[in-house]
């Protein structure tokens, strides 16, 4: 997964078993990062990645996690593909649960809040879970959007 973060524009996704099962405990773990033009990898990404598999490691919550979705690229650029396919698998119920370290992976812009706003209303609400203070805490996205 490591050789992922070393490009712009670069993306993985890895299902595990559980992704075929629909609980209401499953959740998706989306990361994104930017790399700067004279690093080797984007370290934001790496380190929510690390970081976030650590916390779920701690939450024994592993067997809920259906899978992690990463991106190396702008949040501007809504047409990030893990992006997309997180959307399109949130979309269709495997999880009614977001996982993100840095919620920057997912809002921050304008026209990102916009879209992850629609999607929220979309699907009918979801949990949103970020880290602060080195813990999973849920909050609500759409006053976090709003503010």
């Amino acid at each position: 997964m490591l050789d992922t973060l070393m490009n712009v524009g670069a993306h993985r996704i890895e299902y595990f078993e559980n992704a075929l099962e629909s609980k209401p405990s499953a959740f998706g773990f989306y990361i994104r990062g930017e790399k700067g033009a004279k690093d080797i990898y984007s370290r934001d990404a790496k380190y929510q990645l690390y970081a976030g598999l650590v916390l779920i490691h701690e939450k024994a919550a592993m067997s809920n996690l259906v899978g992690i979705y990463v991106d190396v690229d702008g949040l501007e650029n809504l047409q990030r593909p893990a992006y997309l396919q997180f959307k399109m698998d949130l979309l269709s119920g495997k999880f009614k649960r977001v996982f993100v370290h840095d919620e920057t992976a997912l809002i921050g812009v304008p026209a990102a809040d916009a879209d992850v706003q629609s999607l929220f209303i979309e699907t009918g609400g979801f949990e949103f879970i970020v880290c602060r203070d080195a813990e999973c805490v849920s909050i609500d996205l759409l006053t976090c959007i709003n503010r």
